[in-house]
């Protein structure tokens, strides 16, 4: 008899199905806390003495506790003969935090296209032409390995090319999409723009028939702003896929409505400077509890993202939506408003750019250098008179060729994390300790 294709279910069964299927693998918040301390060595020694039952006077997690922790500490005990997977965030605000995932818990990241109205459209693409080039990154990261599995998923024949890497450098990546022209590509932002760049200036030939093959791009591992994603999609002429995820294990689902959806296998807190709570709505420092992952759990787990929490309007009945504003140490105040990234980078891309950029902040004036990846809409007057009508302070505004900022023809060996550079003797910015 053959097996049922979920995928040949409504969207709303399957939708229900993986809802229901979470809310029963999910344990309470005060729940996953006993566990972490039952059975990791670190929650033994981080609540001792604790009250589990109630939840929110625990300690927030912060990395900075982590950072000397033995990997194998984190690691539930039950679970030590059940792991497969072991990764590390990238560590630029102090030393990574380790992870660990079963094939169940990794394999959450297929199962998630039961749910993403964005991943039909990708098994149908794929129906006619199954190449996919995967250039996420391969370190101690599992954005690499999870990318590929949602390719597959798809049905899709994948190369995992990765970034960063001498073997795969961005003329190798170029090359290769040429040749075997791909229906999708999952990148960074300013990878993909990498790539494509390469493939117009060594081979010109090819470009038409890989431009026309590709229908969609999906990125992560770098925030990318709604304003920038239009414009990559109107300039290649592609479906934009950005996903917010992270290695600890939270996932935002992007979603056709154009916003980005948390399922509920996550308990989810805003906090204040202080770390204090914020209401479940609004904006602050982003705290979450994943509620299914128990091999090594992370309770109240300060992911420290400046993010937007906000109930949603889904027409296919999503609930709560998510924007990510940047990295909280990164913050800079500007006319009595907090900003980050993503604020000035829908500012900025409005106006047709969407290459890599700077931004210094002075006590008088803030200067801009924007790549010019395709002619801008408007020229640099139009962007000053925007960003300072929307910030409150004079802008001088530069534009230059793409590839001044960031070398597309190297490997790239580090995120750009600071791209807003707050110099003012104000700033409370902290750097990172590695870019």
């Amino acid at each position: 008899m053959p097996m049922l294709d979920p995928y040949r279910l409504p969207f709303g069964v399957r939708k229900k199905l993986l809802e229901g299927l979470l809310r029963l693998r999910a344990l309470t918040p005060s729940a996953m806390a006993r566990h972490a301390r039952d059975t990791t060595p670190f929650f033994r020694r981080f609540y001792a003495n604790r009250d589990l039952d109630d939840f929110t006077a625990l300690p927030v997690l912060e990395k900075r506790l982590v950072r000397d922790v033995d990997p194998y500490d984190l690691l539930s005990e039950p679970y030590r003969d059940k792991v497969l997977y072991y990764g590390e965030t990238t560590g630029s605000t102090g030393s990574p935090t380790p992870v660990f995932y079963t094939p169940e818990e990794f394999g959450l990241s297929r199962r998630l296209g039961l749910v993403s109205t964005q991943f039909q459209a990708l098994r149908g693409l794929l129906a006619g032409n199954r190449a996919c080039v995967n250039g996420m990154s391969f370190g101690f990261t599992i954005a690499g390995a999870s990318f590929s599995a949602l390719f597959e998923e798809a049905g899709g024949l994948v190369a995992n090319v990765g970034s960063r890497s001498t073997l795969a450098t961005p003329p190798r990546i170029a090359r290769a999409i040429a040749r075997l022209r791909p229906v999708a590509i999952a990148a960074a932002p300013i990878d993909l723009l990498a790539w494509m760049r390469l493939l117009r200036e060594d081979h010109p030939a090819a470009e038409a028939g890989a431009r026309q093959a590709l229908k969609m791009v999906v990125s992560s591992a770098e925030l990318c702003a709604r304003s920038r994603s239009q414009r990559i999609q109107e300039h290649f002429g592609v479906a934009h896929l950005d996903v917010y995820a992270c290695v600890e294990g939270f996932f935002a689902l992007p979603c056709t409505c154009r916003e980005r959806h948390v399922l509920p296998a996550y308990h989810l807190e805003l906090l204040d400077d202080r770390l204090g709570p914020l209401p479940a709505h609004g904006t602050g420092r982003l705290a979450f509890t994943d509620l299914v992952k128990r091999s090594s759990p992370l309770v109240r787990y300060l992911l420290d993202d400046w993010v937007t929490l906000r109930p949603s309007t889904c027409p296919h009945g999503f609930g709560l939506s998510i924007t990510p504003h940047g990295r909280t140490e990164l913050n800079v105040e500007l006319s009595g408003e907090t900003c980050n990234v993503e604020h000035f980078e829908e500012a900025l891309f409005t106006h047709g750019l969407f290459g890599d950029y700077r931004i210094e902040l002075y006590p008088d004036r803030m200067e801009v250098r924007a790549e010019e990846y395709a002619p801008a809409l408007d020229p640099p007057s139009a962007v000053e008179d925007h960003l300072r009508e929307r910030f409150g302070v004079p802008a001088r505004v530069v534009y230059v060729p793409f590839g001044e900022i960031t070398d597309y023809r190297q490997p790239r060996s580090r995120k750009p994390i600071l791209k807003i550079d707050d110099r003012r003797p104000t700033s409370r910015q902290q750097r990172p300790e590695f870019l």
